[in-house]
């Protein structure tokens, strides 16, 4: 095995992982979904040998799952691009607010204040 290059404070003292297991580890946090689904239908086809009943329930569960959080995935998706929308609109507004506040546009209202106004037609 080669050098760890990760190290992880354990109780009181330092633990020196191997560079594979730190790898692997990433790998499974990156790709935890797919992890948990690929368990999931282990435990199945290892419950189908002895109890059919439990290996339908754990495929269901699977599957069931799969379809909420594919559900559940594009409603966070739009929610999250409106909430961006959103935060964009409040941090313009916020900059106009902060600009019209700091009177850099004083010297423009000046300007259009000295301009004739014009009366609207009564005919």
């Amino acid at each position: 095995m080669g050098r760890g290059r990760c190290r992880l404070r354990g109780w009181g003292y330092w633990l020196r992982i191997p560079e594979r297991v730190d790898t692997a580890w990433t790998w499974l946090e990156r790709h935890g979904r797919l992890t948990v689904i690929a368990m999931a239908l282990g435990s199945a086809s290892v419950a189908a040998l002895f109890l059919p009943a439990l290996a339908a329930l754990i495929a269901g569960l699977v599957i069931g799952g799969m379809a909420v959080q594919i559900r559940m995935g594009r409603r966070v998706a739009r929610l999250r691009a409106e909430i961006d929308d959103l935060l964009r609109e409040t941090g313009s507004l916020r900059h106009q607010k902060n600009v019209l506040g700091s009177g850099a546009i004083e010297a423009q209202t000046k300007i259009t204040e000295k301009l004739m106004v014009i009366p609207e037609d009564k005919s």
